[in-house]
C-alpha cells in the first residue's frame, strides 16, 4: 500500500481558502458598513441586531472555488418581528441600502445576492439571508420569497446548524480530518458537475452525518485516503431505490437539516440527478479502493487526480527514495 497521505495533505493545502479569508473578511465588513449607513437614513428600517457568519465559513470548509467566483455568506438579523414587517418589504429595504453604482443587488428567494466583477469576470458574490427575531428565542423567521407569488416567512435556524456541525467532533484531529474529507468532496464535485449543482451543505451533511475517521492515536498518524474512502462507502449505503425507468433504477439519498426547518437538503434535485450523483460517487470508491491497494504512490496519485483537480502526483525518484527511507526507518534493509 502506498504511503500517499503528504500529497493529500498538500492537495489540502492547494484548495483550502487561505489569504483570500483575510480579503474576503474586508469585503464583508465594508458592506456592513455600508448597510448600517444606508439603514441609519431610512425611518422607516428597523435596527439591525447583529450579522451571523454563515456557511463554509463559519465551519471551516470553504475551498478556492473552481470558476474564481468566491461566495461569502452574512445573514442579517433585525430587532423587528415578522408581524411589523412583510417578507419582501424587509428584503427590499435591505436591496436599496446596498444598492451602489458599483453593486447591483438581486433579490432571490433565500436572500440578497451582491455580486462584484473585476475586468469584466465574476470576482466574488455576498448572500445576504434576512431574518427577524421569533417571540419564542427559538431561531429566526427568514425573509422568503422575490415577488408576491413566493412571499413568505419561513422558520430558520442558522446559528444551530453550525453549532451543530462544529459541535459534533471533539477530538482537535479528528475535527481537521473531517472538515479536510468535506473539502475532498466539495474539490471533486467541482470537477465533476458542470451541467447542474450538486449543493455543498448536502455533501457536507452528508459528511456530518456519516464521517469515518482514520486516525492512529498512539502516533497521531493520520490517512485521509481511508477516512475519504470509509465515508464515500458510507454515504453510498444510504441511498435508496426510489423506481425503474426505461430499464435504469434511479435511487435517492436524504439528508436532513438537523434544525429548523429539517427539510431535505437533496430535495430540489430530481431523481435523475441524485442517480447521477450515486453513479459518480461510485466511480470515486473504486479509484479510492485502487489507490488503496497500489503499492506505487505515482501511479495512485495519478488515478486520483482522475477525481481530484490538481492532485499532486509525485515523481518516480521521489517514490523510489520513500520506500528506501521506509525500509530503512524499519530495518528491512539488513
Amino acid at each position: 500500500m502506498a504511503d500517499i497521505q503528504k500529497q493529500f495533505e498538500k492537495f489540502h493545502d492547494n484548495i483550502r481558502l487561505a489569504n483570500e479569508n483575510r480579503i474576503l473578511k474586508e469585503k464583508r465588513d465594508v458592506l456592513k458598513n455600508n448597510l448600517g449607513d444606508a439603514l441609519k437614513k431610512n425611518d422607516d428600517a428597523p435596527t439591525v441586531d447583529k450579522y451571523l457568519l454563515q456557511g463554509s465559513y463559519a465551519i471551516h470548509t470553504g475551498i478556492n472555488p473552481p470558476n474564481s467566483d468566491y461566495d461569502i455568506d452574512i445573514g442579517v438579523v433585525f430587532d423587528c418581528t415578522k408581524e411589523a414587517f412583510g417578507a419582501l418589504k424587509l428584503k427590499n429595504i435591505v436591496k436599496e441600502a446596498l444598492d451602489h453604482s458599483s453593486r447591483d443587488p438581486k433579490l432571490k428567494n433565500p436572500c440578497i445576492t451582491i455580486q462584484y466583477t473585476k475586468d469584466g469576470e465574476d470576482e466574488y458574490h455576498v448572500d445576504m439571508p434576512v431574518y427577524v427575531k421569533r417571540d419564542d428565542g427559538k431561531g429566526y423567521d427568514l425573509a422568503w420569497g422575490k415577488n408576491s407569488s413566493s412571499e413568505d416567512w419561513l422558520h430558520s435556524d442558522p446559528e444551530g446548524l453550525v453549532d451543530e456541525i462544529n459541535g459534533k467532533y471533539s477530538d482537535e484531529d479528528e475535527r481537521a480530518q473531517f472538515r479536510r474529507v468535506v473539502k475532498y468532496l466539495k474539490a471533486w464535485k467541482g470537477m465533476k458537475f458542470t451541467a447542474f449543482t450538486i449543493p455543498s451543505i448536502g455533501l457536507t451533511l452528508s459528511t456530518w452525518e456519516m464521517f469515518a475517521p482514520d486516525i492512529d492515536f498512539y502516533d497521531n498518524s493520520k490517512n485521509d485516503l481511508a477516512a475519504l474512502k470509509k465515508t464515500v462507502a458510507r454515504i453510498l449505503s444510504a441511498f435508496r431505490w426510489v423506481a425503474g425507468v426505461e430499464g435504469k433504477s434511479l435511487y435517492r439519498l436524504q439528508i436532513c437539516l438537523p434544525v429548523s426547518p429539517r427539510n431535505d437538503v437533496f430535495e430540489k434535485l430530481t431523481d435523475q440527478q441524485m442517480t447521477e450523483l450515486k453513479d459518480k460517487m461510485e466511480s470515486l470508491l473504486d479509484t479510492l479502493k485502487y489507490a488503496e491497494n497500489e503499492e506505487r504512490s505515482e501511479k495512485a496519485c495519478k488515478e486520483l487526480k482522475k477525481h481530484l483537480p490538481d492532485f499532486p502526483v509525485p515523481s518516480t525518484l521521489e517514490t523510489a527514495k520513500a520506500s528506501v527511507l521506509s525500509l530503512n526507518n524499519t530495518g528491512s534493509s539488513s
